[in-house]
């Protein structure tokens, strides 16, 4: 179907009726958030390697910049809305966009008493930067305000064209990205355990523990990054804004910000991750091709995405270090992984709208 996204806004059923945004001014906040999230991962680069530190770094200008200028952009296309629907006011929060402003306000909630941590209690270094409260807020609130483009494709009734889905899986990529920054000390992207071999010390040792302790965070790695990978694509598959190339895009993305976390050493990471993700994209092709459910793919997608990148980043691992674990851990983490993922999207349910469907055929039966 064809789409101008400059008149989207006037088109029925678009989610726009009562003050949304059009599908371009989705866009360019879709793009100013992963312009953030991108700087949040170069900052963190910074800190790892233990680059020169200041506020005027290059980093921390497309961070506070992209902030200012998302801000910025919300209240213009709020102004925009209001103007567009003749609402007779100064601005209007755009449909969809009301988890933004709120996350706009925890964020710089979150600033103000993160200022306040850091006189009392110094500056955090590590996994305790990561954990520091404040930090979390930031988090939370950084996460909700790269929520508008995700929440008008929603009231908009799901795209139909290309250009319609762009918005909602950057903005999705972009969540995904922070929660996965937020998890980066147990990331599978680029987590090493598997090139430590696991000891078989005698139980309640501290030699087993240990041994224990790191394969633990290993498998944790793998299981926690499944699901940031497969939770957005599935609400995506869901949202009726995937298509052929999503599942390559999001995976991409999210290992290539993994890799800027270590300077670019996981390259062959990267390319394994992506290639795993074509072979899950043509799969959901050809069930759509097929004409198969939304369940059947969401479900296909939560097995598969696991059971191919991990194989991947695993044989990616061994060229550059030497894998150690044994194949028992090594196959099971990655059966473990797609179960998890699959279990988690299966205990969800199907859709409100398929469930819907399925009354309405039952009471006209």
């Amino acid at each position: 179907m064809a789409l101008n996204v400059g008149k989207n806004a006037q088109q029925p059923g678009n989610g726009t009726g009562d003050g949304g945004s059009t599908v371009a001014e989705d866009l360019v906040a879709a793009i100013l958030g992963l312009v953030i999230v991108t700087a949040v991962y170069f900052d963190g680069r910074a800190h790892i390697l233990g680059l020169p530190d200041s506020f005027f770094t290059p980093w921390h200008a497309f961070l506070y910049g992209g902030l200012l200028l998302l801000g910025t952009w919300l209240l213009i296309i709020s102004r925009a809305a209001a103007r567009r629907h003749r609402l007779g006011r100064v601005g209007r929060i755009p449909g969809g966009y009301g988890a933004a402003v709120v996350g706009a306000g925890l964020f710089l909630a979150g600033g103000a008493v993160d200022l306040l941590w850091h006189q009392v209690l110094g500056v955090e270094s590590g996994i305790d930067a990561l954990l520091s409260p404040p930090h979390l807020l930031l988090f939370v609130g950084g996460a909700l305000l790269l929520s508008g483009p995700v929440g008008a494709s929603r009231l908009r009734g799901g795209p139909g064209s290309i250009a319609e889905r762009v918005p909602p899986t950057l903005g999705a990529v972009g969540i995904a990205g922070i929660a996965a920054f937020a998890l980066s000390f147990l990331s599978g992207f680029i987590t090493d355990f598997a090139t430590v071999a696991v000891g078989h010390a005698p139980e309640g040792t501290d030699e087993h523990n240990v041994a224990e302790a790191l394969a633990s965070a290993g498998l944790a790695s793998y299981l926690l990054t499944s699901l940031i990978m497969v939770v957005p694509l599935v609400f995506l598959v869901r949202s009726r804004a995937s298509g052929l190339g999503t599942v390559t895009g999001v995976v991409g993305l999210l290992a290539l910000l993994a890799a800027v976390l270590v300077n670019f050493r996981t390259m062959g990471i990267v390319l394994a991750a992506v290639a795993a993700a074509v072979l899950v994209d043509v799969l959901l092709h050809f069930l759509r091709r097929l004409n198969a459910s939304l369940r059947v793919q969401e479900l296909v997608l939560a097995a598969a995405l696991p059971l191919l990148v991990w194989p991947g980043q695993l044989l990616a691992t061994n060229e550059v270090k030497g894998v150690q674990w044994s194949a028992e851990m090594l196959t099971g983490i990655t059966i473990l992984s797609a179960l998890i993922s699959f279990g988690t999207v299966f205990a969800l349910g199907s859709t409100p709208q398929a469930a819907n469907r399925r009354d309405t055929a039952a009471q006209l039966g």
